[in-house]
């Protein structure tokens, strides 16, 4: 055996069993994704405030369905007034970016993993579970609030926005909670 095989071979029986899984780099990668991507919708909601407010006006005082002589009159009972509209968006943008912020933190702690195997990663997990929990959430309460201003009747792809982010967001909690299994899996593999 030549001396860099023998090396490869003892860097791979030295380094964490979670950083040779590839689980670390996909939930990494995907955290990152979502959490750019929730990022972007935050700063989406400052920069364009106006808009995302009519839009939340628009589904709060429910006019697409009282304008609607079929659709949605039995729940036309539940519209709110148009004042509420700003303060639910910055509510709700101080929720995202509390949440952005917990997420960026987990995935800087998993490209610190990535760079510098280490025991970190019960940290990891933590702080991905820390995030996901405030993510999921939000999301939840969307299609929630969504489903009791019938947004589903008039808002289709929005709610399937929504529901899709709740998905990937599970998605994401599943892979970083099988890390630690899959580690002590291929540690008792190497150990043989």
């Amino acid at each position: 055996m030549s001396s860099t095989t023998l090396r490869r071979n003892e860097e791979q029986h030295t380094a964490p069993a979670h950083s040779r899984s590839g689980l670390l780099l996909l939930t990494v990668v995907l955290l990152a994704g979502v959490t750019a991507w929730l990022t972007l919708i935050a700063i989406n909601n400052i920069t364009d405030f106006g808009t995302n407010k009519a839009l939340l006006q628009a589904t709060m005082n429910m006019q697409a369905l009282i304008d609607d002589p079929v659709r949605g009159n039995g729940l036309e009972a539940r519209a709110l007034p148009n004042g509420l509209a700003a303060p639910a968006l910055i509510a709700v943008i101080v929720y995202q970016l509390g949440t952005v912020a917990l997420m960026w933190r987990a995935v800087a702690t998993g490209v610190r993993l990535l760079r510098a195997p280490s025991p970190g990663l019960f940290t990891y997990v933590r702080q991905v579970n820390h995030s996901l929990v405030p993510f999921l959430l939000l999301f939840a309460g969307f299609l929630i609030s969504g489903l009791y201003f019938g947004y589903w009747l008039h808002l289709g792809p929005v709610q399937m926005v929504h529901f899709t982010l709740l998905i990937i967001g599970t998605l994401v909690a599943l892979l970083t909670n099988l890390m630690p299994v899959a580690s002590r899996a291929l540690e008792q593999e190497a150990s043989r």
